[in-house]
Order: structure tokens, then C-alpha cells, then sequence
């Protein structure tokens, strides 16, 4: 995979070079002082990503292509680097001195943004973007002015969005920094190829749930008890999953790796991400005499014809899509204005493994299941263990 020079700054150290006037902030750094400012423990290296790549094609034209000969690409090292704000915002932080922290590096997000030398002159730099593991480390990526607009119209598809959840738009264009594997040459753009459909909704009907609702006060303190009741539950099904075919997961996987040993696979596109596994569903769909699939967009689709089903859950661009009056074939068209291409960023396990690596969120889902409760006065765990009985002192904390 090609790795890109980015360096990464400590926004603590760029805060020290800071000039003030009065409560105005202003930063511009010198070759020697950016120097300082680069962290010292890290490797000022990052895998490929799609954002990279957009801003190649801007800097050298559509025709950049990666190569993986082992050598760092540094084209963009004064174009865009990371900044680390780790401890700046904390929300314990209340003392004078970090609350004056958190102003200096909220001036930094203004438009004047801040100027550094990384060795071919002063440049302004503007805030940009961030992938969900930025965020979490506390790390936001700056742009250089001047190819602020440029870039950012190749990775929103020409979209003009208006008023809008910025969380979610900062989400969903951070999907770029996804560190992936571009994989070109399969026809992903051919037309019916690639379609999308609706997720379909099941309900679970008379719900046992506990839940909190406020006092119906308008007041700025509101009170809020405890409620027990039963309702219906609407479950997303098939979130963020779709399938790919099998003769199209062979095309994909060859590509991928020169060979066919994976059977699902995690993928960005622009605004689209999540998992597409393989299914014969051509074959499925025959056997039941269904002849065309019609997508979100009321369009029927020869099955034939298709070798990825999207469901609308996977498209986080659906909706600013259709306001800005594009249509599913605009998509694709602005898709190759732009040079865009596949991303795979994960795939299954060759071979099954033993364990399976746990991420906090499923830890605390598995720590919820198997919370003690009291039933007739012993203490049980809430979960099925066939021919197993766990003695009263296993499901103490």
C-alpha cells in the first residue's frame, strides 16, 4: 500500500508561537518554529486513503497513479498535515490557563486559519477534515487555502450542501481518510452495476422497555422520572450490509489480492461505506422467476445486469443527493469526472479464527447480557448456557 509523508503537529506547541492583540489570535510560524511543532514520537507517515489520492489528482491531474514501489510520496507535505489537539477540549478542563487553551485553538478554526513554513515558504492552512478515529484521538487534518475549494468540491461530487448536521457531514466526508486498498479496472461504474435499495423495517411488537420522559415542563431545568411501559420497536434490518455477487467478488478479489479467498469485504465509495458480502443471488432470483430488481430511485434493474445491491443505510449520501436535484446515474457521472474509485478497507479472514477481537461497543453489549439479576431472590445471569450450570459466587462483579 503507498504511504503518503503527512506531518502531524502538537497544537500545544503551534499555541506557543501564538501573536495576540488584545483577544484577537493569530499564527505564523516560521520554517524553524513549524519544525518545533512536529511530534517527535511519530512517524509523520499514513497509509493511502481517497482524500489523499482527490488531492494528487488536484496537485498533478487525473492521470496520478499510485505505485507501490516502497517509496514515501511527500507531494503532499505541505499541502495538508494533521494537528493534535489531545487534552485541549476536555470538558474537566476549567482551570483559567486551559480555558485560554481552548480559545487559541478555537482561533485556529477561524477563516484566517493559521500560516506555516514546512520548507517552501508561509502558507495558510484552514481546517478540514477527520475520519470517526481522528476524532476519538483528537486530531483534525488542515488544508492549505489554496486548494481548500478544489478539493473539497471533487470529494462532495460537485453537491452544494446547505443547512445540514455538520456532525454528519464531517463524518461522512471523513469516510475519505479511511486508510484502503484503490481498486481500479472492474467497471464499478458500469451502469446498472451498482444499485441501491431501501432497508427493510421489522417491528417487534409490545416491547418490554424502561425509559425516562420529562415532566412536559418548558422551563430551562427539566425533571425527568423513570418509565416502564411496553411499545412496538422498529429494527433497521441489514444496516450498513449489502451483497455483491459471486462471479463480481471473484472480479473484485482478484484485483484486490491476485486471487479469490475472500468472500466479504468492507468498502468505501464517495458517501457509501459498509460491508458487502457474497451471495449467488443471481442464481436465487432465477430459481424464484424474478426477472428485475427495482431500486430506491423506482428504477427496475435487469437481475442479470447487477452485481452489487447497496442497501439505503450504506448510502449516507442518499438525501443530499436528491436535495441538490442529482440522480443515481449523476452520481456516477461526477464518480468519473473526478477520478474516484473503490476502496477496500477490510476483508473476511481467510480461515475461520478461534477468537474473535472485541471492540469496547460489543464489550459493553456482551457486559449489558450478562448482567446479574435478581429472580426469586438468587442472583441469575441473563443468558443461555446449554448443559451448563454457573454456581451463585460466577456472576458476582
Amino acid at each position: 500500500m503507498t504511504k503518503y509523508r503527512i506531518y502531524e503537529l502538537s497544537a500545544r506547541a503551534v499555541m506557543s508561537y501564538v501573536l495576540a492583540d488584545g483577544k484577537q489570535y493569530t499564527f505564523h510560524l516560521s520554517r524553524t518554529a513549524t519544525e518545533k511543532c512536529k511530534i517527535k514520537a511519530v512517524s509523520h507517515e499514513q497509509d493511502s486513503n481517497a482524500l489523499f489520492f482527490q488531492i494528487m489528482c488536484e496537485l498533478c491531474g487525473n492521470d496520478y497513479q499510485e505505485h507501490s514501489d516502497g517509496q514515501i510520496v511527500s507531494g503532499l507535505s505541505d499541502i495538508i498535515f494533521y494537528m493534535d489537539f489531545e487534552h485541549i477540549f476536555d470538558r474537566s478542563g476549567t482551570k483559567k490557563m486551559q480555558l485560554i487553551r481552548q480559545q487559541k485553538a478555537e482561533a485556529m478554526f477561524c477563516p484566517e486559519g493559521v500560516s506555516l513554513d514546512f520548507g517552501l515558504g508561509e502558507h495558510r492552512y484552514l481546517a478540514f477534515e477527520r475520519s470517526n478515529s481522528m476524532s476519538r484521538q483528537a486530531r483534525l487534518s488542515f488544508i492549505r487555502s489554496d486548494y481548500y475549494d478544489a478539493v473539497r468540491r471533487r470529494i462532495m461530487l460537485d453537491m452544494e450542501i446547505g443547512q445540514c448536521q455538520l456532525s454528519k457531514l464531517y463524518a461522512y466526508n471523513g469516510l475519505l481518510l479511511s486508510s484502503g486498498t484503490r481498486v481500479e479496472g472492474i467497471g464499478i461504474d458500469r451502469p446498472h452495476r451498482v444499485i441501491v435499495i431501501d432497508n427493510p423495517i421489522t417491528t417487534e411488537h409490545n416491547v418490554p422497555v424502561i425509559t425516562v420522559e420529562d415532566d412536559g415542563s418548558q422551563s430551562n431545568l427539566r425533571r425527568y422520572h423513570r418509565v416502564e411501559k411496553r411499545m412496538d420497536i422498529d429494527t433497521l434490518s441489514f444496516d450498513g450490509e449489502g451483497i455483491i455477487s459471486k462471479e463480481y467478488a471473484a472480479t473484485l478479489d482478484r484485483a484486490y489480492c491476485g486471487q479469490h479467498t475472500h468472500t466479504s469485504f468492507q468498502i468505501r465509495l464517495p458517501y457509501i461505506k459498509g460491508m458487502l458480502h457474497q451471495v449467488d443471488f443471481k442464481d436465487f432470483l432465477k430459481s424464484a422467476g424474478t426477472d428485475t430488481i427495482t431500486d430506491i430511485y423506482g428504477v427496475a434493474h435487469r437481475v442479470q445486469d447487477v452485481d452489487i445491491i447497496l442497501t439505503k443505510s450504506q448510502f449516507k449520501g442518499f438525501g443530499w443527493l436528491r436535495d441538490c436535484g442529482m440522480t443515481w446515474e449523476d452520481y456516477w457521472a461526477v464518480f468519473r469526472k473526478y477520478h474516484h474509485a473503490l476502496y477496500v478497507t477490510n476483508v473476511s479472514k481467510e480461515k475461520p479464527e478461534r477468537f474473535t477481537e472485541a471492540d469496547s461497543g460489543s464489550l459493553r453489549k456482551t457486559e449489558r447480557l450478562f448482567q446479574p439479576q435478581m429472580v426469586h431472590g438468587r442472583r441469575i445471569l441473563r443468558g443461555k448456557f446449554p448443559k451448563t450450570r454457573l454456581p451463585v459466587h460466577a456472576c458476582r462483579h
